[in-house]
């Protein structure tokens, strides 16, 4: 199997922290002149599979109990190895695997398995054992502990204690797991996915996926990255090695477990990674343009679209069948992962009615009929018409016959295959066949398929939304081919700003604010009988950040009288609400008309993300609706009005029931304010708060805001 040409952007980036010496390991591991093997039962299996699979290296074994394991004669220790081996196996308990890794380093060994549990996982105790790992490792690539082994579809110098299927392409996606059993999984999917190496990661003590990313960009043999991951530990790393990625032309596919409350829970005491917080995930994901997957079954067809099918290049779909009920899941399905399905033009209905049967119509979806069932001849030139028009790709909805149906029973089906890769190469349209139940292709059929340029996706709800995912992804690749390097900024902790100075601070920052003025007891008694309008008093205290709950603002006041008496009973009540605070100073704005809308502009530090910008309904929908788009700092206008128009409630924006539309600029242009003040105190900032920002027909104003510093 030939992998598409995905052409690479031609400029750089810089790696990740891997030094010299550890990627030269990690080179070592994934190409082994040598494998070193130790242990007993483990070896046993992988022993097996160097043999099965064809392994031309050296092997050496070491289990100081046994004279042989699998036909190889066992040396008593790691010293009698005759060579600096550059790939090891470690299938024994936690403190051996400590005191090998010793061992092994001051032998020059290049890359390492540590299949042993008992270390992060488990609390402080398995901590003191990962620090001494780490330790122990020196420079050399080590994976796991706590990990299943490595599959190498590319040398054959696997170490993997149980069975996989072969496969013969040496290239493909490199999937990388923080669950072997997961990995095992994959290495068993019966959905002609090509792999190059599945590596089982595990508490990644050394190597984090951000190490793989950045090694497996440069590798000839890898056409897509893989991640099922339950967290990540270093996400400015991370997002390097997408970047890194993305600049060689290799599409990262994540599936993520650990997206419930009870999953992040069980990924912790998995693999004591950091998991969850899923909107921060999928605003990072999409910053780096990385494909997520639901369901392991999308995961492995997305890898499968990256590695083996040409590129799609737009959003409209041919669809055909021989039945009305596959071309309306069809319908369904295109259309919910975002494709149109254009009808063909009057020339095309005219060419394809010639074609078909009396009582057949020309649709698209088209339904080319039973009667046509397996006849090649008619089917080409009626699916060739079909893809000339104006579409991007076509797909067939075909599943095939259970093999106990008979011999014969699949030859129309692979004639309407036949069909249909004539008509792509015809119209030079990429074409695929998708069959509504996922298990009802034959791996002879999905290989020969795979051969002849028809990409097979099994189960149809799954094609079309991978479908979706891939043509998005590249349609992003094309307009940004390589995503700019903006990665998530850092803070620091905490105090809290006043409003009067939270609101001044981002004022200077092009935020639109009332017209306030800061204000003394004092001074408030010497303003005007009449304030000539309507206007809100606050109280001003940096351990005051929630106003309201203490008494702190009055509203509605129109004379000098009513803004005192407002005062003296503010007073009154924050002292008995705190204690510490006896109120000095007032804030007084003018009230401002009721909004068209009310929206939250939010910025927070987050331990792992950095500053996480958070634009969503505000008000007292804030809680109820629980409407909000994430996006990680530095942002661009166009992501920010993106985000907008994803809330649910931006129907209140854009002319909900005869109301009138509210312009985007002015918001876009208060939310950037927002993420301008908080790039330049991001060494300081912990977070802001503005809430709520009223929205008009042309203009906007934040009537509250916070600022919690360090």
């Amino acid at each position: 199997m030939t992998a598409p040409n995905h052409p690479a952007p031609t400029s750089d980036i810089s790696a990740s922290g891997l030094s010299a010496a550890r990627r030269a390991n990690l080179g070592r591991l994934l190409a082994p002149r040598h494998i070193l093997l130790i242990g007993g039962a483990q070896v046993e299996g992988a022993l097996r599979n160097l043999k099965r699979h064809g392994y031309a290296g050296e092997i050496y074994v070491v289990n100081p109990k046994r004279a042989e394991i699998g036909g190889h004669p066992c040396l008593r220790s790691i010293a009698e190895v005759p060579v600096a081996p550059d790939a090891v196996y470690l299938g024994i308990n936690a403190d051996a695997t400590i005191a090998a890794l010793h061992e092994l380093a001051e032998k020059g060994a290049g890359g390492v398995i540590a299949y042993a549990s008992g270390f992060s996982e488990l609390g402080e105790a398995g901590a003191a054992r990962n620090r001494a790992l780490i330790a122990a490792s020196g420079e050399m690539a080590v994976v796991g502990p706590n990990c299943y082994g490595l599959v190498n579809y590319v040398n054959a110098g696997s170490m993997w204690p149980s069975g996989y299927q072969p496969l013969t392409s040496g290239r493909g996606a490199a999937v990388i797991a923080q669950s072997g059993n997961v990995a095992i999984h994959l290495s068993a999917n019966q959905r002609a996915v090509p792999f190059s190496y599945l590596i089982s990661a595990g508490n990644q003590a050394v190597l984090g996926f951000e190490d793989y990313i950045d090694h497996l960009a440069d590798d000839p043999h890898v056409t897509a990255i893989g991640l099922f991951l339950e967290g990540i530990r270093d996400v400015p790393a991370f997002a390097q090695s997408c970047l890194r990625a993305s600049a060689k032309g290799k599409p990262v596919i994540v599936c993520r477990s650990g997206r419930s409350e009870l999953g992040a829970a069980m990924a912790a005491s998995h693999t004591s990674s950091l998991a969850g917080q899923n909107e921060y995930y999928d605003a990072l994901f999409s910053r780096l343009n990385v494909m997520s997957a639901e369901t392991v079954p999308q995961f492995l067809e997305l890898l499968k679209l990256a590695s083996a099918a040409p590129e799609i290049k737009g959003l409209r779909a041919a669809a055909f069948s021989s039945s009305g009920g596959d071309n309306g899941l069809a319908a369904d399905f295109l259309s919910f992962a975002g494709f149109t399905l254009p009808p063909p033009t009057p020339a095309q209905t005219a060419a394809i009615a010639a074609l078909l049967p009396d009582y057949a119509q020309v649709s698209n979806p088209l339904d080319f009929t039973a009667g046509y069932w397996g006849n090649e001849a008619l089917l080409t030139p009626i699916f060739t018409e079909m893809l000339t028009g104006e579409v991007d790709f076509g797909v067939m909805i075909m599943d095939h016959p259970h093999p106990k149906v008979g011999e014969d029973s699949g030859e129309p089906i692979l004639a309407m295959i036949r069909a249909l890769h004539a008509a792509g190469k015809a119209s030079g349209k990429p074409v695929f066949m998708a069959s509504v139940n996922p298990e009802s292709i034959p791996e002879p059929v999905r290989d020969w398929m795979t051969e002849i340029g028809v990409t097979p996706l099994q189960g149809l709800h799954d094609a079309a939304e991978v479908l979706g995912r891939w043509t998005r992804y590249l349609a992003r690749r094309a307009e940004h081919p390589l995503p700019p390097a903006r990665l998530p900024l850092l803070a620091a902790p905490a105090r809290t700003v006043n409003e009067g100075e939270a609101k001044a601070r981002l004022a200077a920052h092009g935020l639109p604010v009332p017209a306030g003025r800061i204000l003394t007891l004092a001074e408030l008694a010497d303003l005007p009988d009449d304030l000539g309008g309507r206007f809100v008093l606050k109280v001003l205290d940096d351990r005051l950040p929630h106003k309201t709950e203490a008494g702190g603002v009055a509203l509605n006041l129109a004379t000098r009288a009513d803004v005192v008496a407002a005062a003296e009973t503010m007073v009154q009540r924050v002292t008995a609400h705190d204690p510490r605070i006896t109120p000095e100073r007032f804030l007084l704005e003018p009230m401002q008309p009721a909004p068209l809308a009310e929206l939250i502009i939010g910025a927070k530090r987050d331990p792992l993300f950095g500053m996480v910008l958070v634009i969503g309904a505000g008000g007292i929908l804030v809680e109820l609706m629980a409407d909000a788009k994430p996006l990680l700092l530095p942002v661009t206008r166009a992501e920010v009005e993106a985000a907008l128009t994803g809330l649910k409630s931006f129907a209140l924006l854009d002319g909900f029931r005869g109301r009138p539309k509210a312009a985007l600029a002015p918001i876009v242009e208060a939310v950037m304010a927002v993420a301008a003040y908080a790039e330049a105190h991001g060494d300081s900032l912990s977070e802001i708060d503005v809430n709520p920002l009223m929205v008009y027909p042309g203009h906007v104003v934040a009537v509250d805001a916070l600022i919690v510093e360090g």
